[in-house]
């Protein structure tokens, strides 16, 4: 026959629990130091979380300058390009020289149109 726990009131299965090897005391110790550890742990993530951060914002603030630099260079690339010429003048006239080039129709023709073509 099985063995009767004196505290067993009929609700369930006996289960016995081995004796314990370490006492209470020392269960509470072991705990508070792993707790401590833990603690310590979470300490030292948030520190090199901190550098890192600072880290980051230093390099942003590097490619900030930079993409600010390199805008002002495109601002002025583009008020330079506006300055240019853009082509012929599209309300001029201009004359062409096409002695010795191929061409259809009469050479007295009033209007001659000459038209370029570059086959590359």
């Amino acid at each position: 026959m099985a063995k009767q726990n004196p505290n067993y009131h009929g609700r369930g299965p006996v289960i016995e629990r081995p004796p314990s090897l370490l006492s209470a005391g020392t269960m509470r110790a072991a705990t508070l130091v792993g707790v401590a550890i833990l603690i310590g742990i979470t300490g030292m993530n948030l520190y090199e979380t901190r550098e890192q951060k600072s880290a980051l914002n230093a390099r942003l603030t590097q490619l900030e300058t930079r993409v600010t630099a390199l805008g002002t260079k495109i601002d002025a690339g583009a008020r330079v390009a506006q300055a240019r010429p853009q082509g012929p003048d599209p309300n001029k006239a201009y004359t062409v020289k096409t002695d010795g080039a191929p061409f259809l129709g009469p050479k007295s023709a009033p209007v001659t149109i000459v038209e370029f073509s570059d086959f590359q």
